[in-house]
């Protein structure tokens, strides 16, 4: 992906307001039809279109955009009621993400919220930190989008589930 590509794509992300057309969407559902959104907090624009993408595959559900720890902790703190699913990058540029699964948890609609760890770092052991899962960048889009059917169709604890690779293989 060239630079150039990053930056028109970044660009387009500022202008569309990370998740305007979403949230209109939303707006537009009576209450009782309103499914809670995801949380997607994410610093590199190609990374959010990709998720973006996924998501238009998803007809009903919505996703909510954040570039950095303050963006996303603003973003629930805005955001009234539960959300469905919690993606988080690790690395982000005012913090980790573990960081700030630690402070959503303790908001109203985050406590049990299931939360997946969405990383380029190699080795990174999510175990104890409070993230159901790990999806290792790049992403394989196809298993995502498989893995984000079935967490937002049950929207309920399941096993805890690993899409690192292994020796060139998923696991």
């Amino acid at each position: 992906c060239s630079s150039d590509l990053a930056a028109r794509l970044g660009a387009a992300l500022c202008r569309s307001g990370g998740g305007a057309v979403s949230r209109a969407m939303s707006a537009a559902l009576p209450a009782a039809a309103r499914r809670a959104p995801v949380l997607y907090v994410e610093d590199h624009p190609v990374n959010v279109q990709l998720m973006k993408a996924l998501f238009e595959r998803l007809p009903g559900e919505s996703l909510m955009v954040a570039g950095s720890v303050a963006e996303g902790l603003a973003a629930m703190r805005r955001h009234e009621g539960p959300c469905a699913l919690l993606l988080l990058d690790i690395g982000l540029p005012d913090g980790r993400g573990n960081e700030l699964l630690q402070h959503l948890r303790l908001l109203p609609g985050c406590a049990a919220t299931r939360a997946v760890a969405v990383t380029a770092e190699r080795g990174f052991d999510f175990a104890g930190t409070g993230f159901d899962e790990i999806w290792e960048k790049p992403l394989d889009l196809p298993r995502v989008l498989e893995r984000l059917r079935l967490l937002l169709a049950a929207r309920a604890p399941a096993a805890p589930h690993d899409l690192r690779r292994q020796g060139g293989a998923l696991a």
